[in-house]
């Protein structure tokens, strides 16, 4: 099995392309029911919110959301562990993917030369 490493522009981007292939799936939830209002008649529309799920596995595919990965660069107090200066964050959303590549998906490929995480086969 391959494993495709890739890296979208952001957390929404993802969250997007994950839409559009079906990992991601929304079934809005009815909060209140559609009523009339007592004293003008007019109908007041039902209220849903979004009950997003997440299919990070099936027969097909597999999913690592893995998200913002730091560089090796902070710095550290040797004696209290305090960060004296934060990991700056590499650019991109990562996700490790494997199955057949979803159409467009190719354009966000990159090939880390150490992966930050990867699946065990």
């Amino acid at each position: 099995m391959i494993t495709y490493y890739l890296r979208f522009p952001d957390q929404a981007a993802w969250l997007d392309k994950a839409a559009k292939a079906g990992i991601r799936t929304n079934k809005p939830e009815l909060i209140e029911d559609e009523k009339i209002d007592e004293d003008t008649g007019e109908i007041i529309p039902a209220v849903y919110e979004d009950h997003w799920s997440w299919h990070y596995y099936t027969l097909d595919w597999a999913v690592d959301d893995i998200g913002i990965i730091y560089n090796d660069d902070g710095v550290y107090d040797n004696d209290t562990g305090a960060v004296v200066t934060p990991p700056t964050p590499m650019d991109g959303w990562h996700v490790n993917y494997v199955g057949a590549l979803p159409d467009g998906w190719d354009q966000y490929l990159v090939s880390p030369q150490q992966p930050y995480r990867v699946f065990a086969f």
